[in-house]
């Protein structure tokens, strides 16, 4: 009786083992949350559309995008909306975007950087290089490009210098800034540099050929009628042998009253009335053989 017992024993072990072998295997699973990107770089304010799925083991993907939640490490870096749409914001830094699959507590992660714009080149127009002829100038600009792929123009925030002043100087005050304007024979070098990042843009200018003869000088407005105590501003136009203009006004005459008791005038062109009465403002061009004149009146 001892013996069968035990053998009886044994068996009904073995039974049960082999009953809950089948429902330990059976046991669920967790899916895997695929994030993508996993891992990229924003410029502030710029967005970004995040792609999630879940996919089992051995068995089918789902694209769950709208069916997850999401969160966000830090709120001033950069944000994240409830369809997975991300915001980079102003404060530059990492954070780590939480993507939870709420269906089975299944968790994905991404990891985005947020930078601030920056400049990363700067095209000078014209480029590479540019030709002009003794005392003519030109207008340059300076277009930048950023790290969020877009372009801006940049020329009156970048440090314009020329490497040749000689050959060609370039203006650096709010009234000519970027104005290029040949001085004499030879080349030289036009710089324009970001201060922040040290870019910098460039083009050549080569001045050559003889300088243009500047043959007359019209002063406008001509006639000019000013009431006491007003001020005008007065325009010097140089005219050239080539039949080219220039703006002479702030650069390149004498200005001057032929009676500052009743009208001055100052090195910029702007006159000024002090008394009743009559005045010949006259523009004199360099070496003081042409000149431009007009009459204004005071009343």
């Amino acid at each position: 009786m001892g013996r069968r017992f035990h053998i009886r024993v044994l068996l009904a072990i073995l039974v049960l083992v082999i009953g809950l072998a089948p429902s330990s295997c059976a046991e669920p699973q967790l899916p895997a949350i695929d994030v993508a990107p996993s891992a990229t770089t924003l410029v502030s304010g710029k967005t970004m559309q995040l792609s999630v799925t879940r996919r089992f083991p051995g068995g089918p993907v789902e694209h769950v995008t709208e069916r997850v939640m999401y969160s966000s490490s830090n709120r001033s870096i950069a944000t994240v909306s409830s369809t997975g749409l991300m915001t980079a914001g102003s404060e530059p830094g990492s954070v780590v975007i939480r993507v939870t699959d709420l269906a089975n507590d299944a968790v994905g992660t991404a990891t985005i950087t947020v930078a601030l714009p920056r400049i990363e080149s700067i095209d000078i127009v014209p480029s590479p290089a540019v030709v002009l002829r003794p005392g003519v100038s030109l207008k340059l600009t300076a277009n930048a490009r950023l790290n969020d792929g877009t372009t801006k123009d940049v020329t009156s925030q970048v440090l314009w210098a020329s490497a040749n002043t000689a050959a060609a100087t370039v203006g650096v005050t709010p009234g000519d800034i970027g104005l290029v304007t040949a001085v004499a024979v030879g080349e030289t070098t036009i710089t324009a540099t970001d201060s922040a990042t040290l870019v910098q843009g460039r083009t050549i200018v080569f001045v050559t050929g003889e300088a243009t003869r500047l043959s007359a000088i019209v002063v406008t407005p001509n006639p000019a009628t000013l009431a006491l105590g007003q001020t005008a501003q007065l325009v010097a136009l140089g005219v050239y042998a080539d039949g080219s203009t220039k703006d002479l006004t702030k650069n390149g005459v004498a200005w001057s009253s032929s009676n500052e008791a009743v009208l001055t005038v100052g090195a910029d062109g702007l006159a000024t009335s002090v008394a009743v009465g009559e005045s010949t403002v006259t523009a004199t061009g360099p070496g003081g053989t042409v000149k431009g004149s007009a009459a204004v009146k005071v009343q």
